[in-house]
């Protein structure tokens, strides 16, 4: 018994709490990878109690295991197999007749199974209480309180689900209670019949597979006509008269049955009332302000609008000390560090100039996060997808695009991985060639630099609103036209939770936000880090000698120019050190890429400077900033590169050039992070090729169009 290992199954509802039960019994000995010839992610891991190695598969959250999406079929095959040791049902106390369904389902298996009543807090908190022992009894099997958040609950959910597992206890069939009604004849007799006319193996499953075949399961339908063409015979014969007596598929009878037995369990186990502190007239209210035709999607967007003008009232003053500390860093290393040379100047140009470029942004993209938690965690996020619902169907979508879309202000990458939970391939597809153009984190720094270049300080969050606006229209406006012609097929079904209203807790939102700066740093140290050093070098070699101006001989003859005044002279001066960098930077690889393509990028408004940095955004969003800090050498310690780097592109582009090159980072080619990650769920090389050009082209055009009118005015 010592060196056994068992095998559990997490099976749960989506939002029961299941992957955070996961989380508290495996710790960090989790495994992610995806099951065998789908993209449906796997999550494994193991922990020990009493001595014994417990493996722990958290499977994909569904409502029921009658397969109509990717993870649906990953859970019925999974179970079917019946390679484990237990089943472990996770509910969600605070909707409990709803995941009785699923546990009924999970009851007809007939296999050892315990159940977890999670988020057991919050149904009391509303006064409400469940008696899990009559809940045991009704169903035959172990039933423990939990609340998963909680660490001191995960020792004795390990204890409980050994003990489970040693008991071996088998759910009651629950259909028994249905033993006067005609449809349990027919689940008996066909159950009789499969028990006769299939090996033992299947025959110990005869009840489930009854009721499967009744379903109109096509896997278990093909298996069983496999083995027996009369049993499969017989099955159509009784499914055709169930239809003609009662007018209904026996499907849809089978359903009706459970919702019936789910009711009757909840009505005997759920007892108490509601507390006053969250009445259900005070939840009305606010779903028929939240979800109201009229006002809720004019309520969305003054949210959005108001998160960021959040971001930049609060983040940019910490910005700028961020900007003061680099800054003060740099001066720093320019005093102490006697002498020049290359390595000093990958340090001070490549590091500092380049990564802190990117870092200086963290508070802001922290205070985006901040209020997005919040109103996750909330509750109002989920009602924002059911919102949009009918909106997005007039464009191709479903409501279920929307929780992609959502994913995609974070990172394009698992918003592309989200996209798994849709069950039209059609609508699955064009969403994810249009998800870039939802703007993830990685623009944030850009914006954030940009748009104070060239917008007054009361204008900046509107701005900002308006980029992220722009995106999502184009997003719609394309997924029309690509499921118009490329993609046409139905839309899937969107089936989504309404959690109830919570009041965010401190540590949870405290904890994603720290989630989400460390992975911003640890992009910064390495992705970031990375290409600052080749952007470096790129923009420091070859190194010209021979330079056409004496630079030194006309900055000396400006500061002893005694009719010139202080302002003057500075501002001379720059021009000079800047027409310098200028000769320097256009002889370096960066420099003749940034003239190459500056012949086809200047009726955009691109300069040589902004077409490598746009070069060096392939790799990652950010890294356009750290190209920027690196050819305009912020990390240097003389006069003129002491200027922060807003200052010196305020001075070298107009605000219509800013507009276009925020448009063009905006819609253009995403990182290569998500190109890969295109491929990875389409297995097409053709459409991520597609999601590149067509990006690029339409960012071309766009830009293009918008520049060249707006010279007219």
């Amino acid at each position: 018994m010592e060196s056994e290992v068992l095998r559990f199954l997490l099976v749960g509802n989506p939002n029961c709490g299941k992957s955070t039960i996961f989380n508290s019994l495996v710790g960090g000995n989790a495994h992610v990878g995806n099951y065998s010839g789908v993209t449906v992610e796997r999550k494994t891991g193991t922990f020990e109690v009493g001595g014994i190695k417990i493996s722990v598969e958290d499977l994909p959250g569904v409502y029921n295991i009658s397969p109509s999406s990717a993870e649906e079929e990953v859970v019925r095959d999974t179970l079917s197999s019946g390679d484990f040791d237990l089943i472990v049902n996770v509910m969600d106390s605070s909707n409990l007749e709803r995941n009785l369904f699923l546990t009924i389902q999970l009851a007809e298996m007939g296999l050892p199974m315990a159940v977890v009543l999670n988020m057991t807090d919050e149904l009391e908190s509303k006064g409400q209480f469940i008696d899990e022992k009559e809940l045991s009894n009704l169903l035959g099997v172990p039933v423990v309180k939990s609340v998963a958040y909680k660490s001191s609950s995960a020792a004795s959910l390990k204890l409980f689900l050994l003990d489970a597992f040693l008991k071996k206890r088998e759910p009651n069939f629950l259909w028994s209670k249905f033993k006067d009604k005609p449809l349990y004849s027919d689940v008996s007799q066909i159950s009789h019949l499969i028990g006769k006319s299939l090996p033992k193996e299947s025959a110990d499953w005869a009840h489930w597979l009854a009721i499967r075949a009744m379903e109109g399961d096509k896997s278990i339908l093909e298996k069983i006509r496999a083995s027996s063409k009369e049993l499969a015979d017989a099955i159509e014969f009784t499914c055709g008269k169930i239809e003609s007596d009662f007018g209904e598929t026996p499907a849809g009878l089978i359903a009706a049955a459970r919702f019936k037995l789910a009711n009757d369990i909840a009505r005997k186990t759920l007892f108490g009332k509601n507390t006053k502190t969250q009445s259900p007239k005070e939840l009305y209210f606010l779903d028929k302000l939240f979800l109201n035709k009229y006002l809720g999607l004019p309520i969305f967007f003054v949210l959005m609008f108001l998160t960021f003008q959040f971001v930049f009232a609060l983040g940019d003053p910490l910005m700028g000390y961020m900007e003061d500390a680099f800054a003060a860093l740099s001066s720093w290393l320019n005093s102490v560090w006697v002498g020049g040379g290359f390595f000093k100047s990958l340090v001070v140009d490549g590091i500092v100039g380049g990564v802190g470029g990117v870092l200086v942004f963290l508070p802001n993209i922290l205070m985006l996060f901040l209020v997005l938690s919040i109103l996750e965690d909330s509750g109002y996020m989920a009602r924002a997808a059911f919102l949009c619902d009918r909106l997005m169907r007039r464009f191709g979508l479903s409501g279920a695009s929307l929780i992609p879309m959502l994913v995609g202000f974070g990172c394009s990458v698992p918003a592309i991985m989200a996209t798994r939970s849709l069950k039209s391939r059609s609508e699955r597809i064009a969403t994810i060639m249009v998800l870039p153009l939802f703007s993830c984190g990685s623009r944030l720094p850009i914006y954030i630099l940009l748009i104070p270049c060239f917008f007054a300080e009361k204008y900046r969050g509107v701005a900002m609103f308006c980029i992220y606006l722009t995106g999502i229209v184009l997003a719609f406006v394309l997924a029309k036209l690509l499921r118009l012609s490329f993609f046409k097929g139905a839309d899937s079904s969107f089936v989504l939770e309404l959690p109830a209203y919570r009041f965010p807790r401190p540590y949870n939102t405290l904890l994603q936000i720290c989630s989400r700066a460390w992975a911003f740093l640890k992009k910064a140290g390495t992705l970031i880090l990375g290409a600052s050093v080749i952007l470096w070098a790129a923009a420091t070699f070859p190194e010209k000698t021979v330079l056409q101006k004496d630079y030194d001989a006309m900055i000396a003859e400006v500061q002893n120019n005694a009719s010139l005044s202080d302002e003057k002279k500075a501002e001379l001066e720059s021009s000079i050190l800047g027409e310098r960098r200028a000769e320097i930077f256009d002889y370096t690889v960066s420099g003749r890429a940034g003239r190459f393509l500056e012949t086809a990028l200047r009726p955009l408004g691109f300069d040589a400077k902004i077409s490598s940095a746009l070069l060096g955004a392939i790799a990652a969003k950010e890294v356009f900033v750290s190209q920027l800090g690196i050819v305009y050498g912020v990390g240097e310690g003389d006069a003129e590169n002491s200027m922060p780097l807003r200052e010196k592109l305020e001075r070298d582009y107009t605000p219509l050039q800013g507009m276009s090159i925020l448009l063009f980072i905006l819609i253009s080619m995403p990182c290569i992070a998500t190109v890969a990650a295109t491929y990875s769920e389409t297995r097409s090389v053709k459409l991520a090729a597609m999601q590149v050009l067509g990006l690029t082209a339409l960012a071309y055009a766009v830009c293009f169009v918008f520049y060249n009118v707006a010279l007219m005015f």
